[in-house]
């Protein structure tokens, strides 16, 4: 016979194991209340076992890993992009804005011997 709570192999007659009684009667229940009880059910105790996988030869687990290696090479270079990508905007913004445009930044400096010689060629 098995406990109507945890499912356990209890001997016959028993209602609940030792360790669901133990826990019950720290909540117990006042006399004269009617409690349902569930009906008795067979459980297995056992679990379903997972298939156990063979284990990989080695030349199984290289032909994964190459795989796995191929994919993350993928993944990076695709990673690689992006950020370029991303990053290219960013650098050509800046790079434009150094340069200055034609016809401005110019500073006007004159040299005493060429603004000499553009007097004696005027004159």
């Amino acid at each position: 016979m098995n406990c109507m709570k945890c499912g356990r192999e209890i001997e016959a007659g028993q209602v609940f194991c030792g360790e669901c009684l133990a826990e019950m009667e720290k909540y117990p229940v006042k006399p004269g209340i009617a409690i349902q009880l569930p009906k008795p059910r067979e459980i297995p105790i056992y679990k379903k076992a997972m298939p156990r996988r063979r284990a990989a030869t080695p030349e199984e687990q290289i032909k994964r890993l190459r795989r796995v290696i191929r994919i993350l090479a993928a993944l990076l270079l695709l990673c690689c992009i992006l950020i370029g990508l991303m990053v290219y905007p960013t650098v050509s913004t800046l790079l434009a804005e150094s340069k200055p445009k034609p016809g401005q930044n110019y500073s006007s400096v004159t040299d005493s011997t060429a603004e000499s010689n553009l007097t004696e060629t005027a004159s």
